[in-house]
């Protein structure tokens, strides 16, 4: 085991999103910062897999149970690094977040013929009978790129009008690309569907984020749909006007900003059809949300619109973990040193309740500030009540609930319905966002848990979208085939107060949340930097390269005119002469005078 420096002035635990923003905050304004994870991949439950990999997570989630207690023997060794008036709070061994992990495949091992049966049209396994082949090594692939590619989260579906159910909307979502676009699905089989399992990343916690800075939209923008009426649009657009800049009208909305936001939408006079919009496909909120978070999301997602295209989105390529591990390379650069596969074991706390450092594998290490992901917490650090849980479904299908010639990706979000108690979020990238082979699509659905396990809330919503059986009925109405799903729940700790019961100098990051974007986990990771270092610039902005390279001439020990470096590059030019047509070519063709660039604007 390889010895750490002793001291660190912040110990950043676990690696999801919060707390690799706070550990790269840390490092760029000069901390000494540790960075360490028990597990052996960066993101914990922000991750994202490759096939194998993940299907060796969904088997770990199934069979572990985590011990309760620290074995005695490792108890009598822990205290052997207490000093005076310090006293020893143990870490659980193996924190668990997540519960009733299910999976199920549909993949044919042969394709049907003609007259097959209708009742061997489908094959039901589940995870004890698809563990991932020897070469389950071999195939994972490195999420170390992509960080810097983004592509737009297209087409912002809204499923149904203000009056209608979620069923009815999913049908509308169905009826343009039937009439515009013709599906020759491929007819996947076992075989063919792990010969392409390496070009999958697998996120746990998807999410898209908002693009940045505010931007005119025009009418087309907001309007383009055929669901409202041009009355409705322009009491629309009369409304989010407003929303733009409510802050300058407060007189608007005095009286409730504490009220749920469909009252004061309801005060406005606004059609059901308006409300609906409004609620579930601009602000994306529920009808418990008050009326000052409604209008900031509202505000929020026209802030949005026009940067690039008509999506107030932009996605990661890779997978959502690839945003994390940018924070974690920040970090490095900035000299934060990273242990993976390393826990801690317990927390040394004064009499006084004030954090000293911690014990990790046989070896004590001071500490300021000691960051810690929720799940890696002692009990004691932990709330009474009991987290809420989000329910979440990953599919595979061999074709997309809004299809279209560009293969584009989309959002759809199901308000509740009969059998539906909470809003239901559903986000289907293609294989433009290198997640999945092309001709199949990556279905992520998210909501906040109603039943006792994740497979029972999406049950109506998956038999609503997508078909288990190649029916001629579902091949007539281009119903996608749902190939492979898992379910599981997750506890959500980002509604609880982390801060009550911790000791001074420790802050608690949270679950990530069913929110579609980073802002739960950005405002976290601020707050907590701002706590640690008062006065200090959140993640100031990194020198561009040259000023570095300026900075480096005319230093002591340099000579001559101009400094050492420019006096070398002189004297290589005297040496070697101008280059010729041929030098200037090779040279544009080199890896570091590429650019990565995105190509491929798609559209709302």
């Amino acid at each position: 085991m390889d010895e750490l420096p002793n001291s660190f002035d912040v110990i950043v635990v676990g690696t999801g999103m919060p707390e690799c923003i706070v550990a790269a905050a840390a490092a760029r304004v000069g901390k000494k910062v540790l960075h360490m994870d028990r597990n052996g991949y960066y993101g914990g439950d922000w991750a994202s897999f490759s096939y194998d990999k993940f299907m060796e997570w969904v088997q770990e989630m199934q069979i572990r149970e985590p011990p309760s207690r620290t074995p005695i023997d490792l108890v009598a060794q822990l205290a052997s690094f207490l000093e005076e008036d310090e006293n020893l709070i143990l870490c659980p061994v193996r924190g668990k977040s997540i519960a009733n992990v299910v999976h199920k495949c549909y993949i044919k091992d042969t394709p049907d013929t003609p007259v097959e049966a209708e009742g061997n049209n489908t094959e039901n396994s589940t995870t004890d009978q698809s563990n991932p082949d020897e070469t389950t090594k071999n195939g994972a692939s490195e999420l170390t790129s992509g960080s810097d590619s983004t592509e737009s989260a297209e087409k912002t579906n809204e499923a149904n009008n203000g009056n209608k159910s979620a069923d009815s909307g999913s049908s509308n979502l169905r009826t343009p690309a039937i009439q515009t676009v013709s599906l020759q699905q491929q007819e996947w089989t076992t075989s063919a569907f792990m010969e392409n399992r390496r070009k999958f990343n697998i996120d746990l916690a998807p999410k898209i984020m908002f693009w940045r800075e505010q931007v005119p939209c025009s009418r087309a923008d907001v309007f383009s749909t055929k669901n409202v009426t041009v009355v409705e649009k322009r009491m629309l657009m009369k409304f989010l006007n407003f929303c733009l800049k409510f802050e300058e009208q407060t007189d608007e909305y005095k009286g409730y900003e504490d009220k749920p936001f469909i009252e004061f939408l309801r005060s406005k006079k606004l059609t059901s059809n308006v409300e609906h919009f409004v609620l579930h496909a601009i602000a994306m909120v529920d009808e418990t949300c008050d009326t000052l978070e409604g209008l900031k999301a509202t505000q929020r997602f026209l802030d949005s619109l026009g940067r690039n295209g008509k999506s107030p989105f932009v996605c990661t390529c890779y997978g959502s973990a690839e945003l994390p591990q940018c924070f974690c390379r920040l970090c490095a650069v900035y000299e934060g040193m990273y242990y993976l596969k390393r826990k801690v074991d317990g927390i040394l706390c004064d009499h006084d309740n004030k954090c000293h450092g911690i014990v990790s594998m046989g070896q004590r290490i001071s500490c300021q500030y000691l960051v810690m992901e929720s799940s890696y917490a002692p009990f004691e650090f932990h709330a009474i009540t009991s987290p809420d849980r989000i329910s979440r479904a990953i599919l595979i299908t061999d074709g997309s609930l809004y299809p279209s010639e560009k293969q584009e990706n989309t959002l759809l979000r199901l308000p509740p319905s009969a059998g539906v108690k909470n809003p239901i979020t559903v986000l289907e990238f293609s294989h433009k966002n290198y997640v999945c082979p092309e001709d199949l699509y990556l279905v992520y659905m998210s909501c906040r848990s109603w039943n006792l396990t994740a497979e029972e809330d999406f049950r109506s919503t998956v038999e609503l979208l997508f078909s288990t059986e190649s029916t001629s009925e579902d091949k007539k109405n281009q119903k996608p085939n749902l190939l492979w799903s898992v379910f599981f729940n997750q506890k959500d700790t980002s509604v609880m107060d982390l801060s009550t019961n911790v000791p001074t100098g420790v802050f608690l990051t949270s679950s990530p949340d069913v929110g579609l974007d980073y802002e739960h986990a950005m405002k976290q990771a601020r707050d907590i930097f701002e706590a640690m270092c008062p006065g200090e610039e959140f993640l100031p902005r990194a020198p561009d390269p040259e000023d570095i390279l300026n900075e480096a001439h005319n230093n002591p020990g340099d000579e001559g005119n101009g400094g050492k470096i420019e006096n070398d590059v002189n004297n290589l030019d005297d040496a070697y002469g101008e280059p010729d047509a041929t030098d200037a070519c090779d040279d544009q063709n080199t890896p570091e005078s590429s650019e990565v660039t995105t190509t491929d604007e798609n559209e709302l």
